[in-house]
């Protein structure tokens, strides 16, 4: 397998979204279930890990408040994320 195959396979991948045969099944189901979520969701990763453009204070402060009761930063933010960043589902998953 040649870089130029694996960057075409990527490529695909970005440009087709498959939730129906997902590489992320928690990121489908918020995708068909809660596309305005999933959108949110998208913008929030864009800017933490890829340096984009739009801030989302709310998304912020929900992780702000579980680093506060000691969790570690990337945790709260998968946490929130797969559970809609409802901050008491998200809770109730990290402390059981």
């Amino acid at each position: 397998m040649t870089l130029r195959t694996v960057l075409l396979s990527l490529q695909a991948l970005l440009s087709a979204a498959e939730p129906d045969d997902p590489q992320d099944a928690v990121v489908a189901r918020q995708y068909k279930e809660h596309p305005e979520m999933f959108r949110q969701t998208a913008k929030h990763w864009t800017y933490v890990y890829a340096g984009g453009p739009a801030k989302m204070p709310d998304l912020d402060d929900k992780i702000r408040r579980l680093t506060d009761m000691g969790i570690e930063e990337h945790n709260a933010r998968v946490a929130l994320s797969s559970y809609n960043w409802d901050l008491e589902r998200a809770t109730e998953q990290l402390f059981s």
